[in-house]
């Protein structure tokens, strides 16, 4: 644990040294919901959507925006202790896989619950919030990036360059983003969009953040989300046994 933790406070200073790189993680989930979720309030007028009301909706969207978002950050965080061989230094001294694991767990789980904490205070001063539910909601959120935050970690042991990070981070973060239900009901929706949305794990990520305002058990959530742990759970079971120590490429 005393290993984890020191190399999660490390993590912790890189982001703090690279922070103008970073300020997109303090400003793009305040945005969503101050500027993005108001607009599209308007547009509800006041409808109930599954059952709540659009701000209690949209709230558990913007919250999930923060758990995919710090899927890929995790994953370019492993990506790049590869590229310059800190974790291959750090394994080949007394630090364990799971060691390592749980300093990047530490780190990006602590940042993005800094991220959810700041949501749930802004809905509470926007005079949107209902406080006791909206806690139970953020404290799933967390869960959700704690799951998050390890699909990062199996994919970065994937990564083996710069041009490969990137291309993951455009093909997928804005996709997930959009096919899963976080801004608007799937009722509606064309069917290839609600196919998409059945395959894309954040649909049931958000239905389980939303179920403190639904009338509701998430049954489905629940097993979407268990059957996701489990897919990274073998991920991460693989990546100890058969990964390189550093990235390969060339150059």
């Amino acid at each position: 644990m005393k290993t984890s933790l020191t190399l999660a406070r490390f993590h912790l200073l890189s982001v703090w040294n690279w922070r103008t790189s970073h300020l997109s993680r303090v400003i793009e989930a305040p945005a969503y919901f101050l500027f993005m979720v108001t607009g599209l309030n308007t547009l509800a007028a006041g409808t109930r959507i599954e059952g709540m009301a659009y701000d209690d909706f949209a709230y558990a969207g913007v919250l999930v925006v923060i758990a995919i978002r710090a899927l890929f950050w995790c994953m370019g965080d492993v990506a790049n202790d590869r590229k310059w061989g800190v974790y291959a230094v750090a394994r080949t001294t007394d630090v364990s896989f799971p060691q390592y694991i749980g300093s990047i767990l530490a780190a990006n789980t602590l940042v993005a619950s800094v991220q959810v904490a700041a949501i749930l205070v802004l809905k509470q001063l926007l005079g949107r919030g209902n406080p006791v539910q909206d806690l139970r909601m953020a404290g799933l959120a967390v869960l959700v990036c704690l799951l998050t935050v390890l699909t990062g970690c199996a994919l970065g042991f994937g990564i083996n360059s710069y041009s490969k990070r990137d291309l993951m981070t455009s093909l997928f973060s804005l996709p997930l983003v959009m096919t899963a239900p976080l801004f608007y009901s799937l009722d509606d929706l064309p069917v290839f969009m609600r196919v998409l949305a059945a395959v894309n794990p954040f649909t049931y990520c958000v239905l389980l953040v939303r179920s403190p305002a639904a009338d509701t058990f998430p049954t489905q959530a629940v097993a979407g989300c268990l059957v996701a742990a489990l897919l990274v759970a073998g991920a991460l079971y693989l990546a100890s046994g058969r990964h390189e120590l550093a990235s390969n490429e060339q150059g």
